[in-house]
């Protein structure tokens, strides 16, 4: 099997990646960045806003399923620059679903974009469908809903096996710029005698938290599995707070800590609740393996080692 990621040396990418190695696939990539990664991974450096990039790299790769990972992903960030956000997710979508249709039409697109595409939705309902509306509140969220009309109307009308994933919370080691990463980070540092502060936002809002590997599992079942034209919650159901996580490394730190409330932190708009059903995903034979006290206890690990002395 050949297999082509975009974003490949992002978060859920290089453990995408890794996983599609293991399995004995030819793996392919698109990242931002130049990169001299050894191993058996075959990378191209290209941006997603360039059809010519997107073709280029289809053509030499001739994958059988294409992850479509990239983005610019941070909510914060889409506010201050919502044209870059749009172009890139956007724009960049449509520019590979069409460079998809044109070189390999008969490759599994697996377009992966989020759980906040549901929004005010989510306040409404204890567990999200697929089926229910979406309203959107950020335009990182908006791009994304977007994207994955795209995705539903080139299964429609080109006949692509193009199928959108929703992912919720997904958290894990490698990932940066999140609670979990940023808890875990501080909480080292206090571990070490840098700091005594330990600085948090909101840790009343609830997410369906995944780890990445159970992500990259449910992924992989979706290219093999999902039906064209769907969206797939990637979800497990289950509602957990930031305090919840807070509380779980409170157990497994090295020193006694409290947290510190810093209004930085707050996001201008943040979803109170955003909990999945995934009935749907789970025909496809999907199941969770690791539970949120092993998610954190790995991150925590990843950060002791990862953060320099």
């Amino acid at each position: 099997m050949r297999s082509f990621i975009t974003g490949i040396d992002g978060f859920m990418g290089s453990w995408l990646a890794e996983t599609l190695v293991a399995a004995g696939d030819q793996v392919f990539g698109l990242t931002r960045n130049a990169t001299t990664a050894p191993g058996p991974i075959t990378r191209w450096t290209g941006d997603m806003t360039s059809p010519s990039v997107l073709a280029d790299a289809l053509t030499r790769a001739l994958p059988d399923r294409v992850f479509h990972l990239a983005a610019l992903n941070n909510i914060q960030d889409s506010f201050a620059d919502p044209k870059l956000t749009i172009e890139t997710n956007v724009l960049g979508s449509l520019y590979l679903l069409e460079a998809v249709r044109r070189i390999v039409p008969a490759a599994c697109f697996v377009s992966v974009g989020s759980s906040s595409e549901y929004g005010k939705t989510a306040a409404q309902y204890a567990l999200l469908s697929e089926d229910l509306p979406l309203f959107p509140t950020s335009p990182y969220s908006i791009s994304k809903v977007s994207q994955g009309e795209f995705s539903r109307v080139y299964a429609q009308v080109h006949g692509l096996r193009s199928i959108h994933v929703r992912p919720f919370a997904v958290i894990g080691p490698r990932k940066k710029r999140d609670a979990l990463g940023d808890f875990c980070k501080n909480l080292v540092a206090i571990e070490r005698g840098e700091t005594d502060r330990f600085l948090v936002g909101n840790v009343a809002s609830e997410r369906d938290f995944v780890d990445v590997r159970d992500c990259v599992s449910a992924l992989i079942a979706v290219s093999e599995k999902g039906k064209a034209g769907l969206a797939y919650n990637l979800c497990n159901g289950r509602a957990a707070s930031l305090a919840d996580i807070f509380a779980l490394l409170q157990g497994m730190a090295q020193r006694p800590f409290e947290p510190t409330p810093d209004p930085s932190r707050m996001r201008a708009a943040d979803d109170p609740r955003i909990v999945g059903d995934p009935t749907r995903i789970r025909g496809l034979g999907y199941a969770p393996r690791f539970s949120l006290a092993d998610t954190v206890s790995a991150t925590l690990a990843y950060w002791r080692s990862a953060v320099p002395t």
